[in-house]
């Protein structure tokens, strides 16, 4: 162990080049690094050359706060590194509208690149800060993020940010979002945490969007997507929206989409055809068949079950996905809705779909519970995929329940050469496994596992 002597004859080594040290000391809480200037000369201005600063007043009570004010102000205005790379501020009630104004401003005044800003306040309290004017037109701006009480209803119609890369809106009060992002040209990420959002998205160089909109199943306005750009989308959405637009993405990998109220038709879809992996939790209002709507790329589906009408969206997913690999369906939602049954009626595709008969290879169901239209849907897709390897179905219902949905697939003859069925269910004693091995409809054995 060093004695505090040898840790400062290590700190202070030339080995230790001024480079170096700034990048250590970027990584550390502000108020710790102004603490090296007592270690020896060599650090007495060190600190004020380190490009990030980052403040936390959550370890000042109400007698000492405005040690933290004096210590910000401080090291704020006597910051001399070239570029001021980052400024993070963790705030909360104590601290003073206009002093929270005038330390981004000086942020801005040392060409800031990035600004993390968290303001909380209690929740009686309907006092939003509005952000200086002097940040809508920062030329060196290149990440925003902001969240809980920042208010953005007074945002200037000209916006100017052209370096704005990385942009993030959680929990913040804002009229005019769409007005922001067209002041924006190279946008390339999005993150927007709101209630209620109402805004046109026509942002051209975004790859990654994230948007999560939430009312409570409130009636709200609705939102247009327009990213060609599209690299990444996650949507969570529980607002019942007069219109939801997406506009064709091709440029599109991976999709998230849960919009549980009012999606009016499968025509919706559209949009994601160049998806490779997608996850759609979705409610159509009607139920209708797309036409030319082929979705070449996608290998990975998830799909909810927890939604009227999934049924369909799997009969028109195996038709429409040429190269699909695997598909999960699965019951799992934040607002706790039950798995709905398959209807006895439920129509398989017209014939036997391309990606069965050439790529599909494994399938889950998680909660799955054994109801007639289940066992119909998973005979289907064990007896037509000539290539499954392995099917998973996961389970929480009793013993003797469990033993009867066993039973519903012991005649059940799988084409693929080398098919393993596996079983879990919940137990007192955690996740408990079993499977079977079938081999040209032959049962070999069964295995257990916990």
């Amino acid at each position: 162990i060093l004695s505090l002597a040898d840790k400062k004859k290590i700190l202070s080594s030339p080995i230790l080049n001024n480079d170096l040290l700034i990048r250590i000391l970027s990584l550390v809480r502000t108020k710790h690094v102004m603490a090296t200037c007592c270690l020896s000369k060599r650090w007495l201005l060190l600190w004020s050359l380190v490009p990030k600063l980052d403040y936390d007043d959550s370890s000042y009570s109400g007698e000492n706060y405005a040690t933290f004010t004096q210590f910000v102000y401080r090291s704020l205005m006597s910051n001399k590194a070239p570029v001021l790379e980052s400024l993070s501020l963790t705030l909360g009630p104590k601290c003073q509208a206009v002093d929270v104004g005038r330390w981004i401003e000086t942020a801005v005044c040392h060409r800031v690149h990035a600004l993390i800003l968290n303001y909380t306040l209690p929740y009686e309290e309907e006092t939003m800060l509005s952000l200086p004017s002097s940040i809508y037109t920062c030329e060196t701006l290149e990440t925003l993020k902001l969240s809980d009480c920042f208010s953005l209803d007074d945002i200037p119609f000209s916006v100017c940010l052209p370096s704005l890369k990385t942009l993030e809106i959680i929990n913040v009060e804002v009229s005019s979002l769409t007005r922001l992002l067209s002041g924006c040209p190279n946008l390339d990420s999005l993150v927007v945490d709101q209630e209620d959002i109402d805004v046109d998205i026509v942002v051209p160089s975004l790859r990654k969007l994230n948007m999560v909109n939430y009312t409570g199943g409130q009636k709200g306005s609705g939102f247009v997507i327009d990213a060609r750009s599209l690299v990444g989308l996650y949507i969570k959405d529980d607002v019942f929206n007069d219109y939801h637009r997406i506009e064709y993405m091709p440029k599109l990998e991976k999709a998230y989409v849960d919009i549980t109220c009012g999606v009016r038709d499968h025509k919706f879809l559209k949009a994601f055809t160049c998806a490779r992996k997608l996850s759609l939790c979705l409610s159509f209002l009607e139920v209708l068949s797309p036409r030319s709507m082929i979705f070449h790329n996608l290998v990975y589906l998830t799909l909810n079950t927890c939604v009227l009408g999934w049924w369909d969206l799997v009969t028109h997913m195996l038709q429409d996905s040429p190269k699909l690999r695997f598909l999960k369906l699965h019951d799992e939602h934040d607002l706790l809705l039950t798995s709905i049954e398959p209807p006895d009626c439920w129509k398989p595709p017209r014939s036997v779909p391309k990606c069965l008969l050439h790529t599909f290879e494994a399938f889950e169901w998680y909660g799955y519970k054994g109801r007639r239209g289940d066992v119909v849907m998973a005979t289907y897709l064990i007896e037509h995929a000539t290539w499954l390897k392995e099917a998973t179905f996961f389970s929480e219902e009793s013993d003797d329940k469990r033993d009867r949905m066993l039973e519903d697939f012991t005649s059940v003859a799988a084409p693929s050469p080398c098919f393993t069925f596996y079983w879990s269910w919940s137990s007192d004693q955690g996740m408990t496994y079993s499977g079977y091995l079938l081999r040209k409809n032959k049962l070999l054995g069964w295995c257990y596992w916990v």
